[in-house]
């Protein structure tokens, strides 16, 4: 496993980052049992930082994580989030909420369910601007630091490809320590302000979605029926096929490499040395093993870099959502 430098944290995380968004099944049916299996190769594996969210089956992921990590807990960085909210019983969403009132709130919580006493990385889930811009969100992160319930803050933003307005202002606040944002063969755009502006920050950069969310991985095409318990069932029909074209239109990656579609996809975001961790949601041992070994893949060459930019750059309809102003000349 590669490891390298997180901002000015001073950690050395994995190259390769545990998503657990489909540990809560949101994702398709999934066992606690099969989820701690996957939590535990991975740990074996060398991935020591791993991502999940208090929303993700409404407290459910943090609650398998923390049994899966145990007694290697100061073997681990744990990253979770907040900033969504539900009726605890029923699971109704509720308003989202930002405010460093709410945070005191929702850090116990996560506490608890993650059986431990400190969360390494602490991130406002998809970060409205309103709260990336404001003093007053990052005073109250700076308390949680200060207290000793988190070590660390950053923010994720989204949905999907969008962001780039709240990762720009939430960048410019010194105590930031992160960014959790969308990167991948159909999203390069952060690759070309953001994640730069991030390193000369001193903020980890932790790129989500290497995989366009399973389209870059080979496995869909534009019969294929997405189950009503997948949250992909939700996405506009002409939306997915789109992006399943473009898609394959990498295809040429492969051919000249040899690698699969979904080694390629998630060997090109590696290959971006702005880029701290690459966040993966694996769902079984299998894909553990398989994504970590890509890790320890040649880089694509600068030629295949070059052909890949030049397609991107030719379509005129992109993923992300960058503005104008901050577009690099």
């Amino acid at each position: 496993m590669l490891y390298r430098e997180f901002g000015d944290t001073g950690w050395k995380v994995s190259a390769l980052m545990l998503g657990t968004m489909q540990f809560g099944g949101d994702w398709g049916a999934q066992e606690d049992q099969g989820s701690v299996l996957t939590v535990q190769t991975a740990l074996d594996a060398g991935i020591n930082f791993i991502d999940t969210a208090d929303i993700y089956g409404n407290g459910r992921a943090e609650t398998v994580v923390g049994q899966a990590v145990g007694s290697r807990r100061s073997q681990v960085f744990i990253a979770t989030k907040f900033g969504y909210r539900w009726q605890e019983g029923t699971g109704t969403r509720m308003p989202n909420d930002y405010s460093r009132e709410y945070a005191r709130v929702a850090v116990e919580n996560s506490l608890r369910r993650l059986n431990t006493d400190y969360i390494d990385l602490y991130q406002a889930h998809n970060c409205p601007l309103e709260a990336a811009e404001s003093d007053e969100f990052h005073a109250g992160m700076q308390e949680l630091v200060a207290s000793g319930k988190i070590r660390a803050y950053g923010i994720s933003v989204g949905p999907l490809d969008s962001g780039a307005r709240e990762a720009l202002a939430a960048a410019k606040h010194p105590s930031m320590g992160s960014l959790m944002m969308s990167y991948n063969l159909l999203s390069m755009g952060p690759a070309r302000v953001i994640f730069p502006f991030c390193r000369d920050q001193g903020i980890g950069v932790i790129a989500r979605a290497p995989l366009g969310n399973g389209v870059l991985s080979g496995a869909l095409d534009e019969d294929t029926v997405i189950a009503s318990t997948d949250r992909r069932s939700e996405w506009d029909k002409a939306d997915l096929v789109r992006r399943i074209r473009q898609g394959k239109q990498f295809d040429f990656v492969s051919k000249a490499t040899g690698l699969s579609p979904a080694q390629v996809a998630l060997r090109f975001v590696l290959d971006n040395r702005d880029v701290s961790t690459v966040l993966c949601g694996m769902q079984n041992p299998a894909q553990v093993l398989d994504n970590a070994a890509v890790v320890d893949l040649p880089p694509l060459g600068v030629d295949i870099h070059q052909r890949i930019v030049e397609l991107y750059d030719s379509w005129s309809e992109h993923e992300q959502m960058i503005p104008d102003s901050t577009k690099r000349k």
